[in-house]
C-alpha cells in the first residue's frame, strides 16, 4: 500500500482525486487544503509520495516543496496543477520537484497516469533508499567487526588505507601523515619480519592468480605501533581495465588473533 497526501485548495478537487487514486486499490490517499496542514499532517505520519497544486494561498505549491525538502526528505514530490508558466516548472525541478503534471479536460485520463507517475516515482525512491541502508548496513557491519579496506594501485604501487585499517595497526592518519603508503613503507614498518617474504611475494604477484570474480586470502602477522603482535586474515581481489589488465587490488583486513589463541 502507497500512502499519499495530496495539496489542493479546492477541495472538491482534493476528494474527486481521492475517490478516483483510492479506486486502483493500492494507494490510500490523505488531503489537505492548505500548505501549513500538509506539513502538520506530515509530522504525524509516514507518506510515501506528496501530490501538490501550484496555485494556493499563503503558501503555494513551490514555497511547500522547499520546505519539504528542508526537512532533510527525499519524498517524492509531484507538482500537479495547471498550465503554469515555464519559468515555475523550471524553479520546480530546481527546488527537488520529482515530476510535474499538468490538469487535464480529460479527467479519467489525467488521474491514470497521476497514478503511474505515483507508482513510478515510490518505487524508484524505496529502492534508492533501499540501496542506502543496504550500504549503511554493510559500514556498520564492518566498522563492528574492525574489518579494514585497503586498495593497491599495481602501477604506482601506492597503498590507500581506511581510519579501521590504521586502528587495527594501533595509529592514526594524523599520526601516519596521511593514507598513501609504498609497498615498501608498508612492510618494513608493520608486516612481521618472519612474514616478510610471504607477503612481498604475494602482493608482487597474487594478482595473476586471482580469478577475475573471486579473491585469494592470506594470513600474516603485524607488528601493531605499541609492539603488540596480531594476526590478520586479509582477502584481495582485483579491478581490471577495459583491456581485461588488473589495474588495482581492493582488499579487506581483519584481526583474527583471539581465533588462533
Amino acid at each position: 500500500m502507497i500512502h499519499v497526501l495530496h495539496v489542493d485548495d479546492d477541495d472538491l478537487f482534493l476528494e474527486l482525486t481521492r475517490a478516483f487514486l483510492e479506486d486502483y486499490g493500492d494507494l490510500q490517499v490523505d488531503i489537505a487544503n492548505s500548505g501549513s496542514t500538509a506539513l502538520n499532517m506530515m509530522l504525524d505520519r509516514h507518506y510515501d509520495a506528496i501530490i501538490s497544486d501550484y496555485s494556493m494561498p499563503y503558501m503555494d505549491g513551490l514555497d511547500l516543496l522547499k520546505r519539504v525538502r528542508k526537512r532533510n526528505t527525499e519524498i517524492p514530490f509531484i507538482l500537479f496543477t495547471g498550465r503554469e508558466r515555464e519559468e515555475v516548472v523550471i524553479e520546480a525541478c530546481n527546488a527537488g520537484a520529482t515530476f510535474y503534471l499538468r490538469k487535464g479536460v480529460d479527467v479519467k485520463e489525467q488521474f491514470f497516469e497521476l497514478h503511474h507517475v505515483i507508482g513510478q516515482s515510490v518505487a524508484k525512491f524505496r529502492a534508492e533508499e533501499y540501496v542506502k541502508m543496504t550500504k549503511q548496513h554493510d559500514r556498520m557491519t564492518m566498522d563492528l567487526a574492525k574489518i579494514a579496506k585497503w586498495e593497491l594501485d599495481i602501477s604506482l604501487g601506492i597503498l590507500r588505507f581506511d581510519d579501521i585499517f590504521y586502528e587495527l595497526y594501533g595509529t592514526d592518519a594524523k599520526r601516519e601523515g596521511g593514507y598513501l603508503w609504498t609497498g615498501e613503507d608498508y612492510f618494513r614498518e608493520f608486516v612481521h619480519p618472519d612474514d616478510m617474504d610471504k607477503v612481498i611475494q604475494f602482493t608482487a604477484s597474487g594478482h595473476e592468480k586471482i580469478p577475475g570474480d573471486s579473491y585469494l586470502q592470506i594470513e600474516h602477522r603485524i607488528i601493531r605501533r605499541d609492539g603488540e603482535v596480531r594476526h590478520l586474515l586479509v582477502r584481495v581481489s582485483k579491478m581490471m581495465d577495459k583491456n581485461g589488465n588488473a589495474v588495482k587490488l581492493t582488499g579487506i583486513s581483519m584481526d583474527i588473533t583471539d581465533a588462533k589463541n
